[in-house]
């Protein structure tokens, strides 16, 4: 595989996504809709800049992701579990780049305000949502991978309030989100005054009992890092018992249907499958299992092969929300991200 020449052409699709006004979110008919706040994917877009300028050591790149970070900025104080996706691969990442203050403070006031939405019976961070006309706290398994802005800024400060949150929602996660067989849930609900869990549902899978591809890949890299950071043995055997289980699903082309459980296999999600392949490059790093790190690369060659679009996005094949028939089988810039994401490891830009 021609890295080099991949790599090149996800930078001028990036390249040209700058001209856009507002965020790229989700392709419609192959053409970018963007949001003008960023949803909970501006920061994608943001570290899609940040990569651009780590791999090509051209300023302009560094320029223009300053620009979209001083839009994103005023999210900082959202009440959302998403500031993990909004901050982390955007002020994080850029900080790890820059050592730039700015970032770092920004990021690390992001991580104060998730902080808050912990609730202590639950064991969860959580998004208010109404129940039958009554609050409830609901958490989805995409928590995982928002964690990580609470693991840095740990690491960052020392203040082991970061650290506890993380930890405790990361095996409440273990006790309640996963299954027997490793498969994963993707939205519990959950009583906001005594904790007690209300339901297990799907938002965006198949149905209530089934395994949503990209809900279980952010699983799998949350479960990485929470292990990075922490250094408890139960996060790094869970993510490899995820990853098995993820593997295991596959399909003869390495790149995962939306869910898992639905029979008609017709609709794949390529950002699940660049999300888990960027995590599953981390999990080869720690563990001894070398399944991990070829997995992850016929993932990689199968993206580059049969996944690349022609149109506005650098993946094609994406799926959103398949129960609402939302960017079904277009590019999703998240799955962009984690793309390059992967490429930069393999390539080993990133160390």
């Amino acid at each position: 595989m021609d890295w080099n020449n991949i790599l090149s052409y996800a930078v001028k699709k990036v390249e040209k996504s700058n001209k856009l006004k507002d965020f790229p979110h989700i392709t419609e008919n192959g053409k970018w809709i963007t949001t003008k706040d960023g949803y909970w994917t501006g920061g994608f877009f943001v570290g899609l800049l940040l990569h651009s300028y780590k791999i090509m050591d051209d300023e302009r790149y560094k320029e223009e992701a300053y620009n979209w970070l001083k839009k994103l900025e005023s999210r900082k104080n959202d009440r959302t579990f998403d500031l993990g996706f909004l901050f982390y691969p955007s002020f994080v990442l850029g900080y790890e780049i820059t050592n730039d203050d700015y970032l770092r403070s920004t990021a690390l006031e992001a991580a104060g305000i998730l902080l808050t939405l912990f609730n202590e019976k639950a064991g969860f961070v959580y998004n208010k949502v109404l129940i039958k006309g009554k609050k409830a706290g609901r958490t989805i398994i995409d928590v995982m991978m928002n964690l990580p802005l609470l693991w840095w800024a740990y690491e960052e400060t020392g203040d082991e309030r970061y650290y506890n949150v993380a930890t405790m929602h990361s095996k409440r996660t273990i006790d309640d989100f996963i299954r027997n067989d490793y498969s994963t849930v993707h939205v519990i609900d959950f009583d906001l005054e005594n904790g007690e869990i209300i339901r297990k549902t799907t938002g965006q899978g198949y149905n209530n009992a089934s395994c949503w591809s990209r809900g279980h890949a952010w699983a799998i890299y949350g479960f990485i890092l929470a292990y990075k950071t922490s250094k408890e043995k139960i996060f790094l055997k869970m993510a490899e018992n995820l990853a098995e289980y993820f593997i295991k699903k596959l399909p003869d082309d390495y790149v995962p249907y939306w869910d898992f459980d639905d029979p008609k296999k017709e609709v794949k999600d390529s950002s699940a499958a660049a999300i888990a392949c960027s995590g599953l490059l981390e999990l080869s790093k720690l563990s001894e299992n070398v399944r991990f790190e070829e997995s992850a690369t016929k993932i990689l060659e199968s993206l580059c092969d049969n996944y690349l679009s022609d149109e506005d996005g650098i993946l094609k094949r994406g799926c959103f929300h398949k129960p609402e028939g939302i960017g079904v089988s277009e590019s999703l810039i998240w799955g962009d991200f984690y793309f390059l994401d992967a490429l930069t490891k393999i390539k080993g830009e990133v160390k």
